[in-house]
């Protein structure tokens, strides 16, 4: 008799993030890891998001995490497509949180990480919630933000300004959960609707009163869709 793992969910954080943007989530499912990318928050960073699918990968591969579900956010999602294009026998399905198969930068904020990183911060925070959410956790993303070193964060929105699998993410089978705050900033709602409409089968989900860090900002409601994605894959 062949015994089928369960698949182990494990959460890719975004650009100048750690492990922390998804506390709400990593205690809700026992067995979940949430990883640290190089460089965040010590180290160096990655140039490009190819060598952190790498690094995710050797994760999921030493650490026997087959079959995984990815969870990324932004820049964490493209990680998880490119994975998912490259690697897709490692993987159960993924979920791309306020993600896109393209994540340009504004130069108003990339620039800003290099000539003032703590005003960046704070406009990063300001620009990453919905004008719903409590003041008090966008004032502790900046704190959790400058954890992160100014070129480590300015190399990840780099390696997200060549990302760009537009063309490719049509030829993605695997299951595929989409998930957008309505008041995503970042990476809007059309962003989310161009993937459903690509990948075979996806699902989307967009959730009111919030922004860009969903996780953060509705966690409840992303781990009921969590949930729901991962009894669906049995």
């Amino acid at each position: 008799m062949t015994i089928v793992a369960e698949p182990r969910l494990v959460f890719i954080h975004g650009a100048g993030g750690t492990h922390k943007v998804w506390r709400y989530q990593t205690s809700a499912f026992p067995g979940s890891l949430a990883v640290d990318l190089p460089g965040h928050p010590r180290g160096k960073g990655c140039i490009a998001i190819s060598e952190y699918a790498e690094f995710v990968t050797r994760t999921i591969v030493e650490g026997k995490l087959r079959p995984a579900i990815l969870v990324g956010h932004s820049m964490g999602g493209a990680i998880a497509i490119e994975i998912a294009l490259t690697r897709s026998e490692l993987l159960a399905g993924i979920a791309l949180v306020g993600s896109g198969a393209r994540l340009r930068v504004t130069p108003l904020i990339k620039d800003e990480v290099i000539r003032d990183y703590s005003r960046a911060a704070e406009v990063i925070a300001e620009w990453a919630y919905s004008p719903k959410t409590d003041s008090k956790l966008r004032r502790a993303s900046v704190q959790e933000l400058l954890e992160v070193p100014a070129a480590v964060t300015y190399g990840d929105f780099e390696a997200c300004d060549r990302f760009d699998k537009m063309n490719e993410i049509g030829r993605m089978s695997l299951p595929t959960l989409i998930v957008c705050g309505e008041d995503d900033k970042l990476t809007p709602i059309k962003y989310s609707q161009y993937m459903k409409e690509r990948i075979r089968g996806a699902q989307l989900i967009i959730i009111p009163d919030a922004g860009h860090s969903v996780m953060l900002e509705k966690p409840e409601e992303l781990n009921a869709a969590l949930r729901s994605f991962i009894s669906n894959l049995r």
